[in-house]
């Protein structure tokens, strides 16, 4: 069975965070555009497997003109507070594309606006290696029949 799968090495500088570039489709609500059209509209994207879903800035959803569709209570860093929730596709580098991905409005001021969380994580199997002092994350969809297991590796060498 096939995959698809991106893989980002990150510069040095870089090292705290994986953010790379990704494009989001968003509801196109412009006179002239048909119903249900997308436009595309990149992003800078950060890695959290610490958000249980995926989010979008107030800013660029505010910029996009989103229409949110319900308001859900959500736990931050800040803690509990009351946001919308908008539609998008998330579009990866390599053609991955999640369709109609509900994504709940953070507030933003960093250098991402979208921050890709568990809910899009769980659908594949990431990894993150630092071999040679370089910082690499790899990511595949569909998720492979057997799971990476370093403790089962370095056994196995022992062997």
């Amino acid at each position: 069975m096939g995959y698809s799968a991106i893989t980002i090495h990150l510069p040095n500088k870089q090292n705290q965070s994986i953010i790379f570039e990704i494009q989001l489709g968003i509801s196109a609500f412009i006179s002239g555009y048909p119903n249900n059209s997308r436009i595309g509209m990149k992003s800078m994207a950060l890695i959290d497997t610490g958000s249980t879903g995926s989010c979008i800035s107030r800013n660029l959803a505010s910029s996009a003109r989103l229409k949110s569709f319900k308001i859900i209570k959500v736990l931050g860093a800040h803690g509990f507070a009351f946001v919308p929730v908008y539609l998008v596709d998330v579009l990866l580098p390599n053609g991955i594309i999640f369709s109609n991905m509900e994504v709940a409005e953070f507030y933003g001021g960093n250098n991402f606006d979208f921050i890709i969380g568990m809910n899009i994580l769980r659908m594949g199997d990431m990894a993150l290696t630092n071999a040679k002092s370089e910082m690499v994350f790899t990511f595949r969809i569909p998720p492979a029949d057997k799971h990476i297991d370093f403790f089962e590796e370095e056994k196995n060498k022992r062997i």
